[in-house]
């Protein structure tokens, strides 16, 4: 019989247990749950603390992308207007150029 074998044995060999088990594993079934119960509830406040702090980031993260897009939109038109104003100044540019060099010569 090898090492192994004789230790396998001796270890799932029949013990009687200690005297007072019997008065421990009752005294266990008569003590209130509240250190589970405790525990349970913290788990529960952790879990509602992460789902309000990650709902709220969430929210202001949406918030700041809808910001971001109006002002994105406003600069657009401002864009296009200061484009339009700049084509308007251009061309009344052109005009007086033309009649600097061709004064006389109507268009």
């Amino acid at each position: 019989m090898s090492q192994f074998e004789r230790d396998l044995r001796e270890s799932l060999r029949r013990r009687d247990p200690p005297v007072d088990f019997a008065a421990k594993v009752l005294a266990r079934t008569r003590e209130p749950e509240s250190r589970s119960i405790f525990s349970w509830r913290w788990l529960a406040v952790a879990a509602l603390l992460v789902l309000t702090i990650g709902g709220t980031m969430f929210i202001r993260e949406q918030q700041r992308q809808a910001e971001s897009e109006r002002a994105k939109e406003q600069l657009m038109v401002a864009l296009r207007i200061t484009g339009s104003k700049l084509t308007e100044v251009q061309a009344r540019l052109d005009e007086i150029q033309q009649r600097v060099v061709y004064p006389g010569v109507h268009r």
